[in-house]
C-alpha cells in the first residue's frame, strides 16, 4: 500500500509547526480480483506503475490506481479517496465512495467487443491487459476490495481497538469496523498489549495502577514493532505488516502526547515490558527477553539487539531497536529512526512526519493512523461501508474526545516487590490414576439429518492452530477449561486468498469444516509429575495428534469425538 491519501502532506512534512487541520478520511480499496499486467514490462516499470492514474479515471476527491505485489508485471487496481479533502461528519466519504463504485460499475472495461487494456500514466509498459475479471458475465458489483483508512485518532481509542482485536477475533457485526487482521500475524498475535500488570516491579518508578490508557498505547505500539523485529523481513518488505495499526505521524511526536506522564529513561522502561507477553493462560515471563518472576523479572541484552533490515536496499537499510528508542526518548532524530529506515522502502510509517489533526468537533489534536487489513468487501457494498467507517470515527472522537490525566504522579521510588506465596495445596481425596496411553474415542453420534462436511486437511489445520494458539503451557494448573471454536478454509488475508485456520465468526452462519474444541481436566486426576502439559500429556502424544485421532477413528462422517491422555480430556466436534 502507499501513501496517497495524504499525499500533499509530504510535501510539508519536515516542517515543525503547522495548524492541525480538521480531520479527514484517507481510504484505500485494492482488489487482488481486478488486476492488470504485461509480462514484458521490467520490475522496475511495474514499481514506476504505483500511485500513477490508470485509463484517466480520476476527479477532485478520487482517482482509480495501481499497486504492486504480485510480482514483476502484474499490478492490482486501487481507488485512492483524498483525505485531505474528505473530511469527518461532512457526508462526503459516503458521497465519494458511492461515485468510485458508480464510476467502476458503468465503466466495466472488461465487457464488450473493445480492447481490453488501459494506459496508466507516465508508464513506459502501456498498454496493459486487464487480466481479471475477463468475462462478459462477470459483474463489476461483485469485484471484492482490500480496504484501508487513514484518518486522526486520541491514542486511547487505538488502545480500545487493540484490545477488541485481542479480545474478540470476530469480524461481525460486534467489532469494530476498523478493526482489521492482518495475514502475517492472525488474531492480533503480534500485538504486545501492555496493561497495568506489565508494571508490577514498577520500573522506572512507575506506579501501574496509575498509567492511563493512552500512555498504554504509545507503549503497546512501539513494543509491538519492536518485538515483531524478532520476525524478519524480506527485501523490501516493511514492518507495517505486523500490526493493522500504523502510525502515519512519526513515533517522536507521538511521544510527546505523553512523555510527561512518564519517567525515567524509556529503553530501560521498555527492557522491562518486553518481559512480559500473554499466554494460554494469562500474563507470563517472555523467556526470550528476561528471567525471574512475573513480579520482578531481570532483562537480558537480547531486546536491545533486536534490528529490522531491507536487504532490498542499496546500501542495505537497517535500523536498531533499543537505538530507536533511545531516540523517541530524546526526541532526536526527528523523524525517528523506524520511519527513516522504513523509506527505504516505501515511506509508509511515519511518512507524513510531525502531522498531527484535530478530531471530529473538537479541538483536541490527535496523531494520524492507518488502519490496515481490513475486511473486504464488494464494489457493491463501498458507499454503506465508508459512510459505516465516517460514524464509527465520529463515535470514537466523541468517546475520547477528552484528553485523559494521570490519576495522580505516576513515579514513585522503586520498591521491593513481595515474593508471590505458594501455600501447599491439599492432597485430592479419591484420586483417579491418569490415562496412559491415550483411551479410545468417545465418539460423537452418526448424524440423521444432512450435515455440513468436514474434511480431513482441513480438520489437521484446525486442531494445528488450535493446539498452537491454546495449548502450549507446559505447567498448566487445575481448573482447565480451554475452549474454541475453529474454521479452516480459504479467506482473503491481505493481498492474497490462503487457505488457513482462523477464529470461527459467528457471522459466517454455518459451513463447512468448523470445529468445536476444548481441553478440560479430569475431576480428581494428578498427572504423575503433578504438572498439566497440555501440549503432551503424555509422552509421544501431543495435543494435535490426540485431536486427529479423535476425528481419525470415529465411523460417524466425520463428527469427531473426545479422547483422554493423562488427565485431560481432547474433544473436536463439527459445529453443523
Amino acid at each position: 500500500m502507499h501513501l496517497l491519501p495524504y499525499l500533499p502532506l509530504l510535501l510539508a512534512a519536515s516542517l515543525k509547526v503547522r495548524a492541525a487541520s480538521n480531520a479527514g478520511i484517507g481510504a484505500e480499496f485494492e482488489s487482488p480480483g481486478f488486476t492488470f499486467e504485461n509480462p514484458k514490462c521490467s520490475n522496475e516499470d511495474t514499481n514506476a506503475a504505483k500511485k500513477e492514474v490508470v485509463a484517466n479515471r480520476k476527479h477532485d476527491t478520487w482517482y482509480l490506481s495501481a499497486d504492486t505485489g504480485s510480482g514483476q508485471g502484474k499490478l492490482n487496481a486501487e481507488y485512492i479517496l483524498d483525505g485531505e479533502k474528505i473530511k469527518v461528519g461532512t457526508g462526503d466519504a459516503a458521497k465519494t465512495g458511492k461515485a468510485v463504485a458508480d464510476d467502476l460499475i458503468e465503466w466495466s472495461p472488461w465487457k464488450g467487443n473493445g480492447p481490453k487494456t488501459v494506459d496508466i500514466s507516465n508508464n513506459k509498459c502501456n498498454p496493459w491487459k486487464i487480466a481479471s475479471p475477463n468475462r462478459d458475465t462477470d459483474k463489476a458489483e461483485d469485484v471484492f476490495w482490500l480496504p484501508q483508512i487513514t484518518t486522526s485518532m486520541p491514542l486511547e481509542a487505538v488502545y480500545s481497538l487493540m484490545k477488541e482485536q485481542i479480545a474478540d477475533p470476530d469480524p461481525g457485526p460486534n467489532r469494530n469496523i476498523l478493526d482489521g487482521e492482518t495475514s502475517r500475524a492472525p488474531q492480533g498475535k503480534l500485538i504486545a498489549l501492555v496493561t497495568k500488570e506489565y508494571f508490577q516491579s514498577k520500573p522506572n518508578g512507575i506506579d501501574g495502577s496509575k498509567v492511563s490508557d493512552d500512555v498504554l498505547g504509545f507503549l503497546t505500539l512501539v513494543l509491538s514493532y519492536a518485538k515483531a523485529a524478532k520476525e524478519g523481513l524480506r527485501p523490501d518488505q516493511s514492518p507495517k505488516l505486523f500490526t493493522t495499526f500504523m502510525p502515519r505521524t512519526e513515533f517522536n511526536t507521538i511521544y510527546q502526547q505523553v512523555k510527561t506522564k512518564l519517567c525515567g529513561d524509556l529503553f530501560e522502561l521498555f527492557r522491562v515490558l518486553a518481559c512480559y507477553k500473554r499466554g494460554g493462560k494469562g500474563l507470563e515471563v517472555d523467556t526470550e527477553y528476561c528471567s525471574g518472576p512475573l513480579t520482578k523479572p531481570v532483562p537480558n541484552d537480547k531486546f536491545g539487539a533486536l534490528s529490522y533490515e531491507n536487504a532490498g536496499a542499496n546500501p542495505i537499510a537497517k535500523v536498531n531497536i533499543k537505538e530507536w528508542i533511545q531516540g523517541i526518548g530524546k526526541g532526536d532524530p526527528t523523524p525517528d529512526k523506524l520511519s527513516e529506515f522504513d523509506k527505504s522502502i516505501d515511506g509508509s510509517i511515519g511518512g507524513l512526519g510531525t502531522k498531527m489533526e484535530k478530531i471530529y468537533d473538537s479541538d483536541r489534536e490527535a496523531p494520524i493512523f492507518e488502519f490496515r487489513d481490513l475486511f473486504d468487501i464488494r464494489t457493491s457494498g463501498i458507499e454503506k461501508w465508508i459512510g459505516d467507517v465516517d460514524s464509527a470515527i465520529q463515535k470514537l472522537h466523541k468517546d475520547f474526545a477528552n484528553a485523559l490525566n494521570s490519576d495522580g504522579d505516576n513515579c514513585q521510588a522503586p520498591t521491593e516487590p513481595n515474593e508471590p506465596e505458594n501455600p501447599p495445596e491439599d492432597p485430592p481425596e479419591d484420586s483417579i490414576e491418569p490415562v496412559d496411553p491415550p483411551s479410545q474415542p468417545k465418539c460423537v453420534p452418526s448424524p440423521t439429518e444432512a450435515v455440513k462436511d468436514s474434511h480431513e486437511d482441513q480438520l489437521k489445520k484446525a486442531s494445528e492452530y488450535f493446539c498452537e494458539q491454546h495449548a502450549k503451557e507446559t505447567d498448566a494448573k487445575a481448573p482447565i477449561d480451554v475452549k474454541a471454536t475453529i474454521i479452516a478454509g480459504d479467506r482473503v488475508m491481505g493481498r492474497s486468498v490462503i487457505n488457513i485456520a482462523y477464529p470461527y465468526p459467528e457471522s459466517m452462519g454455518n459451513q463447512d469444516d468448523v470445529y468445536d474444541i476444548s481441553i478440560k481436566n479430569v475431576d480428581k486426576c494428578t498427572p504423575k509429575d503433578g504438572k498439566f502439559n497440555l501440549d503432551t500429556p503424555v509422552a509421544d502424544n501431543t495435543c494435535k495428534d490426540i485431536l486427529y485421532s479423535a476425528w481419525r477413528n470415529c465411523l460417524n462422517q466425520g463428527r469427531g469425538g473426545e479422547i483422554t491422555a493423562g488427565c485431560l480430556v481432547y474433544s473436536i466436534k463439527t459445529r453443523y
